[in-house]
């Protein structure tokens, strides 16, 4: 029984839709993730990956070293001498086990993190097919309503014109049908205008998108509907993202507290002097004394871990506030649309009862004309109801994960 009290309560707004819906969901999944935004996030794994890379290896290379020279040795007792003289040397700076480890933490992290700013930058795509293409519905929609009415404003002003050459009516009902008409045609130009423009940002945004020739209805059936009215919100992305943060500050923060320890530098020397008459073998090892900067960047990558943690309690309390109120608007906007799908109806009767009364003269104009006032008004207020329970299913499915999702999702 709650089953069926959900699906009346919320799926009314797409039980009657046409059958040729908006392009199928792996179509606008591909089309997401070839626009310019989600393109450039999946640049930057491939930025990660390299990152994490070299952090994994480390910025510690082999270092080459070499002189050559000639000596010179004036004794009084043997006269002047010459001879030539080099040396050459290999060091290498060695890390220490515990920075390695945080390094390899490290750049696990960065792809981590990477991978969720990406979930999230294609969320926020979504989300913006979602507005553009609910854009394009509403100024359609409108605008056909719009047309609808002034075509029924004007059979109404023809019909009254047979009646002034009766002598049954006046002009002055005739003309002010035609400038309802008028006005009316006015506005289904202007929202064709919008229409346009509103195709035109949905174009842009998404280039590869293949756009139908008029923007039509939902089609969801009912256990799709019921499914995201009862699901929990999941772990969004951008809570995942500022998480990852976190962890990567706080191991940041760990790596400059290690670092005050510096590597120390491990050498060997080879030397031949006097000609070859002396040669060695040294080997070497240097440690840096650490510094005031190096304190000093600890307690900055500390600092920056703090905000991180605060960052992410923000993120997470505004997750909630998304979610529950993605789901307070969808259940307010299918009452609303609930209601003005019953005020039309109230209306449309009353006008077609009132359409009848004239006809046989039972009925005065101004009466007519106040009715179609109040359809007019209805049916407009319908279609911005409707659009927007479109976009508030659509926007709840987004946040459910529930739509226009890659086939591999959560793979990378």
């Amino acid at each position: 029984m709650r089953r069926l009290f959900l699906f009346a309560a919320y799926l009314f707004a797409f039980v009657s839709a046409p059958a040729n819906a908006m392009p199928p969901e792996p179509l606008i999944a591909k089309a997401v993730d070839a626009s310019p935004m989600v393109m450039a996030a999946k640049a930057d794994l491939d930025r990660a990956h390299a990152t994490a890379k070299r952090l994994r290896v480390g910025e510690y290379e082999v270092v080459v070293s070499g002189t050559g020279g000639r000596r010179t040795v004036d004794d009084p007792a043997f006269g002047e001498s010459e001879y030539t003289e080099w040396n050459a040397g290999l060091s290498r700076t060695v890390r220490l086990p515990a920075k390695r480890r945080a390094d390899k933490d490290l750049a696990s992290l960065e792809v981590e993190k990477t991978e969720a700013a990406y979930e999230n930058t294609r969320k926020d795509a979504l989300l913006e097919f979602v507005a553009l293409w609910t854009d394009w519905r509403a100024a359609t929609e409108a605008s056909l309503t719009a047309r609808r009415l002034a075509n029924d404003a004007q059979q109404l002003a023809i019909a009254e014109e047979k009646a002034v050459k009766l002598g049954a009516s006046r002009q002055i009902y005739v003309n002010q049908l035609s400038a309802e008409s008028a006005l009316l045609l006015l506005e289904a130009d202007r929202k064709v205008t919008e229409a346009e423009n509103a195709m035109a940002n949905l174009a842009a945004a998404f280039p590869d998108l293949v756009i139908p020739a008029s923007p039509v209805a939902l089609e969801w059936d009912e256990a799709r509907i019921i499914a995201l009215m009862e699901a929990e919100a999941p772990e969004s992305a951008a809570v995942r993202e500022a998480r990852l943060s976190r962890d990567q500050m706080e191991t940041k923060a760990r790596r400059a507290r290690l670092d005050q320890l510096a590597d120390p530098t491990f050498g060997v020397q080879f030397a031949n002097e006097f000609g070859g008459n002396e040669t060695s073998v040294m080997a070497t090892v240097s440690i840096p004394l650490g510094g005031r900067a190096r304190r000093a960047a600890a307690a900055e990558a500390g600092s920056q871990a703090v905000a991180a943690s605060a960052r992410l309690r923000a993120s997470e309390l505004d997750a909630v506030r998304r979610y529950e109120q993605a789901k307070r608007a969808a259940k307010t906007a299918s009452k609303n649309f609930n209601n003005a799908e019953d005020a039309v109806r109230q209306a449309r009767s009353a006008m077609d009862r009132l359409k009848k009364g004239y006809t046989i003269g039972a009925v005065a104009l101004g009466d007519l004309t106040a009715a179609r006032r109040t359809l007019t008004l209805t049916e407009q207020a319908l279609v911005e109801y409707r659009i927007t329970a479109e976009r508030a299913y659509l926007t709840l499915a987004v946040l459910n994960d529930g739509f226009a999702e890659p086939a591999n999702h959560g793979q990378f």
